[in-house]
């Protein structure tokens, strides 16, 4: 395959955007880029200067790799193991979700309610790389965070997470199916966060490949009407909650009166929706009465 690459760096890029037409779509030209700058160690425009520069073999060998990889579905994310979300760069695995932009929503949403809170405590279920936990930490320097998730691997990648963004000493991270690890704290949580599986069983089939194939089901999947965790997490976050906390989680599209309708059962108050940059309805915010 390496031979049926061309030598220059443009040549390369150019054929990699045909070749990830069918996959990408929009994105073909951005993925080939992000792709060819990662293996070049260069930054993405680099290659429209230097549109002559000719690959090494063993950069070619490296670039083919990853092009195959992408053919194949595999998200570009998972190809080079890191994920840019809130301007930091996170370790991602196929045992978790990759961070989206939308998720930005919630860290915007969390800093607003935590802005006059003097040293919040915060606690994210269901954290996966830690992203949400860890860009709030990274805010907020006198923040402390507790991050909770029921897959081993994703605890340990969240670890390596708070490590490299040099917050490690504010975290701890726990195994733990939601709740039922975690001891409720003395003085209780300021703010308590979640991304949680929402997609309703029956439309995985209709998700992207790239997602459907290759990103862990149990991050995915939120039961027959995809509100399972929500109903969790709203009736037991109270009880972990200091008096005037908050929860906020984000949701997928057509929930926010379900949701709200869960919140308000469990007894939040001030219950509000907030939409991300595309005016989607994305996070919804409860205080605890």
């Amino acid at each position: 395959m390496t031979a049926d690459f061309p030598g220059t760096a443009y040549a390369c890029l150019r054929f990699m955007e045909a070749g990830f037409r069918d996959i990408s779509g929009d994105c073909a030209l951005l993925d080939a880029e992000i792709l060819l700058s990662h293996t070049l160690s260069w930054p993405r425009m680099r290659v429209y200067a230097e549109r002559e520069f000719i690959l090494s073999e063993q950069e070619c060998v490296a670039l083919c790799e990853a092009y195959l990889r992408r053919r194949c579905g595999e998200p570009v994310a998972y190809i080079l193991g890191v994920q840019e979300f809130w301007s930091l760069e996170f370790e991602v695995s196929p045992e978790t979700l990759i961070p989206r932009a939308d998720t930005e929503t919630l860290v915007e949403v969390s800093l607003k309610v935590l802005a006059p809170i003097e040293n919040p405590k915060v606690l994210d279920m269901g954290t996966g790389t830690g992203c949400i936990l860890l860009s709030l930490l990274h805010e907020r320097t006198d923040a402390y965070g507790v991050g909770a998730d029921v897959n081993a691997s994703a605890v340990a990648l969240a670890e390596r997470n708070a490590d490299r963004l040099g917050v490690a000493d504010r975290t701890t991270f726990v195994q733990s199916d939601w709740f039922d690890e975690l001891v409720v704290p003395d003085d209780g949580f300021d703010l308590i966060t979640s991304n949680p599986p929402y997609i309703p069983a029956p439309d995985i089939a209709g998700l992207m490949p790239d997602v459907r194939e290759y990103e862990p089901m149990s991050a995915l999947e939120g039961g027959s009407d995809g509100l399972d965790a929500y109903r969790i997490i709203t009736k037991q976050a109270p009880a972990y909650l200091n008096a005037g906390g908050y929860l906020a989680v984000e949701i997928g599209i057509g929930q926010s009166g379900d949701v709200i309708a869960l919140f308000e059962a469990a007894g939040f108050k001030n219950v509000a929706v907030n939409a991300d940059l595309a005016g989607l309805e994305r996070v919804i915010i409860g205080k605890k009465s």
